[in-house]
């Protein structure tokens, strides 16, 4: 099943003030394999896949780093439509010495890294939504150690050839102060509680497991001057349940609503 469709609210756009342009954008699309739709000297918009998902980029000048006790991104997970690919992907990184951890979260299979200015990527693949255990209105989800050599197995010796056309923003997890205070917030916007575990809650829209994560295992503090900070400034939101809105959340972030229809 697929829990993107605008009939659920899920995550399309993300954008992040960066210190070097030039570097994230090589990156993203010669590591990652985003697609360039526009760059300039002042932001890069990159696509995932083709389903209208992006990667926005912005130049930063002197702006301010964030500490580690301030909300903000956890990570981005870019959703993969098998394990094969992000086998390829998991072979890819190795050979570029990029720093990469996994988990076997039980409804999917995910790989983890950084990019060069520390912003947090997961990229993944689902299992099929039938195998998944619901408890009531709970998902059963865990982080157990991943077969990162049974995904390179798997992927055989066919190459990493950039995002596959149907890959997507599968979900967001974000830094929060105020775990009580975020998950309120975002339930306004369709999402459900369909996982907790200490001081995290997993919220989504349907029956996926996650479209939108909160989590207080560092932070404390919420993101102050984010527009001067690099890092997470905003994300949109698509749903056709939802009208088209800005607003700021718990976290200090600018969330859209619609922005990108």
């Amino acid at each position: 099943m697929n829990f993107h469709q605008n009939h659920f609210a899920h995550v399309s756009q993300i954008v992040l003030n960066v210190k070097d342009l030039k570097q994230q954008v090589e990156f993203y699309t010669e590591i990652v394999g985003l697609e360039p739709s526009m760059i300039t000297e002042e932001q890069a918009v990159l696509n995932i896949g083709e389903n209208g998902d992006q990667l926005i980029l912005k130049s930063l000048t002197n702006g301010r780093h964030a500490s580690v006790s301030e909300a903000g991104l956890f990570h981005v997970a870019l959703l993969l439509p098998d394990e094969v690919q992000v086998g390829r992907l998991l072979r890819h990184l190795l050979r570029h010495q990029v720093m990469v951890s996994g988990g076997d979260h039980i409804v999917s299979q995910a790989i983890y890294f950084n990019d060069p200015e520390g912003n947090g990527i997961e990229v993944y693949a689902d299992r099929d939504a039938t195998s998944w255990t619901w408890q009531g209105n709970q998902v059963v989800m865990d982080t157990l150690e991943l077969d990162g050599n049974r995904l390179l197995e798997i992927a055989g010796n066919t190459l990493w050839q950039g995002m596959p056309d149907d890959a997507k923003i599968g979900h967001l997890h974000l830094k929060t102060h105020d775990v009580e205070a975020s998950a309120e917030f975002y339930q306004q916007f369709t999402f459900k509680r369909v996982a907790e575990m200490p001081r995290a809650v997993f919220m989504s829209d349907g029956t996926y497991h996650h479209h939108i994560a909160v989590n207080a295992w560092q932070s404390r503090y919420v993101r102050r001057n984010v527009l001067e900070t690099y890092g997470l400034v905003a994300f949109n939101l698509v749903s056709d349940a939802l009208d088209q809105d800005t607003v700021i959340t718990p976290e200090g972030l600018e969330m859209t609503i619609n922005a990108a229809l």
